[in-house]
């Protein structure tokens, strides 16, 4: 039989996390995949480490030009011969039953658009449960509770077609927020499948850590985040929800850009913007921010704190809502 799902794992000068990304992989139940580590053109021990693994289910390749990364991911998803791709991240890591459970709930409900699994977001020592949907549900569904603060996906935990990935063609040059451009526009296919349990792992913030989108400048992501909006807002009118619907849709997406903005502040800070620099964006990030009393409080708190304070209130806020998210006994 052949494989149903491919595992890519896209790795660049990270020998040190990708060991652990690539044997969870390698330690899935199911043998209905093949596993595909896209090596950038590295220059530390990376290819060293791909080489002392011997798997079947095992393909590398070796580049011998480092791309840009939406040219990366043009490259891989091109290399690709199943039907399925989840995109893993050389930082983070899934558990056995991954695979399994994703293709058996594409076999149950073959109408899906995407599927995705609970997630443990890891802020260094914090774990926090992401916020999942039932097993099946409508993409508008899906879309208002997204933007409500109701759903959480990460790429590491979101399984796609692979043929509609080629279908949208590759992540503009322009564009940063690589998972949400696909799904968002995936998404309005077909309802959204679920696997409620964590069998994936995001890494948020970890010591030393170079999370790509969260070093991306405060108002370009801003920008883009408002566009990604915008397009979701036309798909939405396309598939003919109600006007109450797209009134109740957009009141939430303007909390959402808010809260994204603010957050950003505090990930610039924490890697490393200065508060000058921070303080100076504030007129041209205001208005995302709005009047969101919240978020202009968490801007005002990346402005004003320490880093070191300022990560450590990120990993209480996370223990905070794992404790609050933890079920009653």
């Amino acid at each position: 039989m052949s494989a149903r799902l491919t595992i890519a794992i896209p790795t660049y000068n990270r020998a040190g996390l990708l060991r652990h990304a690539l044997e969870t992989a390698l330690a899935q139940t199911s043998q209905d995949i093949e596993i595909l580590v896209s090596d950038n053109g590295s220059t530390d021990e990376t290819w060293s480490v791909i080489s002392q693994y011997s798997d079947p289910r095992l393909r590398s390749v070796r580049r011998q030009r480092t791309v840009s990364r939406a040219e990366h991911g043009t490259l891989i998803f091109s290399e690709i011969t199943t039907e399925f791709v989840l995109v893993l991240s050389d930082d983070d890591f899934i558990e056995p039953e991954f695979s399994t459970e994703i293709i058996r709930l594409f076999d149950e409900h073959p109408e899906l658009s995407f599927a995705y699994t609970g997630c443990i977001e890891h802020y260094d020592d914090a774990q926090l449960p992401a916020l999942v949907g039932p097993r099946v549900e409508s993409s508008l569904e899906f879309i208002l509770a997204h933007y409500a603060g109701q759903r959480q996906v990460s790429w590491c935990a979101c399984v796609t077609r692979v043929e509609d990935l080629r279908r949208l063609g590759p992540q503009p040059e322009d564009r940063i927020i690589g998972d949400m451009f696909f799904w968002t526009k995936i998404s309005f296919q077909g309802p959204i499948g679920c696997i409620s349990r964590p069998l994936s792992h995001y890494s948020v913030l970890r010591p030393g850590g170079d999370n790509e989108s969260r070093s991306v400048p405060v108002i370009s992501w801003g920008e883009e985040v408002k566009l990604l909006c915008d397009e979701v807002v036309e798909s939405v009118k396309a598939a003919h929800a109600s006007e109450a619907f797209q009134a109740t849709l957009k009141a939430e997406m303007g909390r959402y850009i808010a809260r994204s903005v603010a957050n950003q502040f505090l990930w610039g800070r924490i890697s490393g913007m200065t508060r000058s620099r921070c303080l100076a964006l504030l007129p041209a990030a205001a208005k995302f921010l709005g009047w969101s009393g919240q978020s202009l409080s968490r801007a005002t708190a990346a402005i004003l704190l320490p880093r070191t304070v300022l990560r450590d209130l990120v990993v209480r806020n996370a223990l905070q809502r794992a404790n609050d998210r933890r079920p009653a006994e």
